[in-house]
């Protein structure tokens, strides 16, 4: 590691420095701008995360947070600017990461393209074993509008009376998810409806028999832009799968947000999806824009 670098935790008054450095990177690799500094500031908040940043007098090169949910592996968020790239800013900030979890098994995530940090997370005993892709649809024409299951209807989230039945729902149409593990309620909350761009207008639920039979949470890009839509959560209990719902709550969510102005809508993905997904989003007209590589390093 250079002498002039070092690894601390980030203050709040970093966030537009860690969001340019982010943003460097993601304009390198893929020509688009990822994140506001609003976000930064909303991953620093949230109490479960930890969080380092590369500080070089005091210019910022890189970031990483890292969280752990109970028993499971510590999940690593690694991104370098380019400007920073061959000064063992990625090893310094995975040897922080890492001391957060020493016996822990270790998932890091970073983009197919960034060679820097693939570099520094293979000479560390880091391999590839999974895949996400985000997926992305542009609106050339208006979206098609969802056609309904029958027996379903459809609304918005009406405020904190629907908020455990939607937490439940969520919690359980995951819970056949690789590497998924239960998020207390009030965690999901601060990711959630405490998130600053938080609009529940945005947040569809499909009932049957008198249960929510799924559901499709949007948000604004966490970019801040106003015509880059987002589906953070997209969930059909098991019951109703296979019948057209997911299709239909998906597509309720791109004419929602081309109302509202945007002409693109994005997700992300787990490509070896059980349930399916990747051909569904396929279906619906999405295709992927890039890949997330999850690279592992056990004990």
């Amino acid at each position: 590691m250079p002498a002039d670098l070092v690894v601390r935790a980030p203050v709040d008054a970093d966030a537009s420095a860690i969001a340019e450095a982010c943003n460097e990177l993601s304009a390198k690799l893929y020509g688009v701008t990822d994140l506001s500094a609003e976000e930064i500031r909303h991953w620093l908040s949230l109490p479960d995360i930890g969080t380092a940043v590369a500080d070089a007098d005091g210019e910022i090169w890189g970031y990483a947070d890292f969280h752990r949910r109970g028993d499971g592996p510590l999940d690593v968020d690694l991104r370098v600017r380019p400007s920073a790239w061959g000064r063992g800013t990625a090893a310094a900030l995975l040897e922080s990461a890492e001391a957060a979890a020493p016996d822990a098994t270790v998932h890091c995530f970073v983009p197919e393209l960034d060679e820097e940090s693939r570099g520094a997370l293979e000479q560390r005993g880091y391999r590839v074993i999974r895949h996400s892709f985000y997926m992305q649809i542009d609106f050339v024409e208006p979206p098609e509008w969802p056609a309904w299951p029958t027996g379903v209807a459809v609304r918005r989230y009406a405020d904190q009376e629907d908020l455990e039945a939607v937490y439940e729902c969520h919690q359980e149409a995951f819970a056949d998810h690789w590497e998924f593990r239960p998020q207390p309620l009030e965690a999901w909350r601060r990711y959630t409806v405490e998130a600053p761009d938080f609009d529940r207008r945005l947040w569809w639920l499909a009932e049957a028999d008198g249960e929510l039979a799924g559901l499709s949470l949007g948000e604004r890009h966490a970019s801040g832009d106003p015509t880059f839509g987002w589906v953070g959560v997209l969930a059909v209990r098991k019951p109703w799968r296979s019948r057209g719902l997911g299709l239909a709550l998906l597509r309720q969510s791109f004419a929602d947000f081309a109302a509202r102005g945007a002409n693109r809508v994005g997700l992300v993905v787990d490509a070896e999806n059980t349930t399916g997904a990747v051909r569904l989003y396929e279906r619906a007209g999405m295709r992927p824009v890039r890949r997330l590589d999850v690279y592992e390093r056990t004990p």
